[in-house]
């Protein structure tokens, strides 16, 4: 079996992060001995407007003369630029992505059996237009909702599903969101297949304390992670309960001075560290130092991070935002606490007083074994291969 797989998200040389759990997916398939190419559609911001045509000649033109100097293989994957129309929004990033990766077939054409196509949009509708069949499309990104309010990109949504042989979402809670919005379109075609959640390098960690003063954030620095409420929260549960509380934060973004602005102007700048993007085999040394990791952004198609503590032995103190009532929700008692998405940071800094306060309740190991039993590789990648399967059949 043969599959071309593109993904605007993967790790290379400059973004050793993005997409880890992409890369999981197809080693772990890869394992079983499916051949996967992998198209890697990168964004390169342009000026606002169309693209002169002269550039994209220009990558033709070099893409002849030295392929691997324009579409370079990074960890067995193949990097396409893809120039983006700065303000362009999603369907701006599609068209882009369909023109990019249009070019580079030209001279490095795809030999798959079918693509597998990660996000409805803009990826997977870049395929459609290329007339890539059969399509598996598999959905997990956190500004699905944005998309589907935009009568443009919900468009072009509908018409990559269309198109699709098949559907794979990560969880039960992404699966209803599209239900709800396409109706038995979606409903007939989706399989819902979670992410690996690879715990190979996150050891147990026995944890004897009864205190959560050390709060933990692993993620993106970005507005729909919910880091104003991480900080507010935090200073809050400083102020109000535990002043010697302190915050490490695990991750980049366009928010990072954000944080070191608020934890200078409430005075805290001294409890919160911002460690910066680590690697996935660093993470059980912050965990080690870590009391409960609190997660606070509203909206979640999967929630990786959180079943990486929950793993290690952590507790998770996480708002219902979707991807973690579907992942981990039936354990809440065992693993941490779920709380209501409009919560005040007050509110949440009592939430995770009274959980220190009722910390024997809880079941770090029940946890460990749900992460490894239900987000195995093995199994992910059987699941998925099933679905290559059927659709080739």
């Amino acid at each position: 079996m043969h599959v071309n797989l593109v993904t605007p998200w993967y790790p290379g040389r400059h973004s050793v992060y993005s997409g880890i759990f992409v890369q999981k997916s197809v080693e772990a398939v890869r394992s079983r001995g499916v051949i996967v190419d992998v198209e890697v559609p990168t964004i390169y911001p342009a000026p606002g407007g169309p693209i002169p045509e002269n550039i994209h000649e220009s990558m033709a033109f070099l893409g002849r003369e030295d392929p691997e100097a324009v579409y370079d293989d990074q960890n067995g994957a193949r990097w396409i630029p893809a120039p983006v129309p700065a303000r362009s929004g999603q369907m701006g990033r599609a068209r882009a992505f369909a023109t990019a990766i249009e070019l580079k077939r030209r001279i490095l054409p795809p030999r798959g059996e079918l693509t597998h196509a990660h996000l409805g949009v803009p990826t997977a509708w870049a395929a459609v237009r290329l007339g890539d069949s059969p399509l598996v499309i598999t959905e997990h990104q956190s500004t699905l909702q944005e998309i589907l309010r935009h009568p443009e990109s919900r468009s072009a949504y509908r018409e990559a599903l269309e198109a699709s042989s098949a559907f794979i979402c990560v969880s039960s809670f992404l699966r209803d969101l599209l239900i709800e919005a396409f109706g038995s379109l979606a409903r007939d075609k989706i399989d819902v297949i979670p992410n690996i959640v690879d715990l190979s390098d996150l050891p147990f960690l026995r944890k004897k304390t009864t205190k959560l003063s050390a709060w933990i954030y692993v993620g993106g620095l970005m507005p729909h992670k919910g880091i104003d409420a991480l900080l507010a929260s935090f200073a809050e549960y400083r102020t109000s309960y535990d002043p010697n509380a302190t915050l490490t934060v695990v991750g980049d973004g366009p928010l990072r001075p954000t944080i070191e602005r608020f934890s200078s102007q409430a005075g805290i700048a001294g409890s919160v560290t911002i460690a910066g993007p680590r690697s996935h085999d660093e993470l059980t040394g912050f965990f080690e130092g870590a009391d409960v990791l609190v997660h606070l952004s509203p909206f979640e198609t999967f929630g990786i991070a959180t079943l990486e503590a929950i793993g290690s032995g952590l507790p998770v103190v996480s708002l219902r935002n979707g991807g973690a009532e579907s992942t981990w929700g039936d354990l809440e008692r065992a693993c941490g606490l779920l709380l209501d998405n409009d919560t005040p940071p007050e509110a949440i800094a009592e939430s995770v007083a009274a959980l220190r306060d009722d910390i024997s309740r809880l079941d770090p190991q029940a946890g460990r074994a749900m992460v490894e039993e239900r987000f195995a590789a093995e199994n992910v990648a059987s699941q998925i291969i099933d679905v290559y399967r059927r659709v080739i059949e």
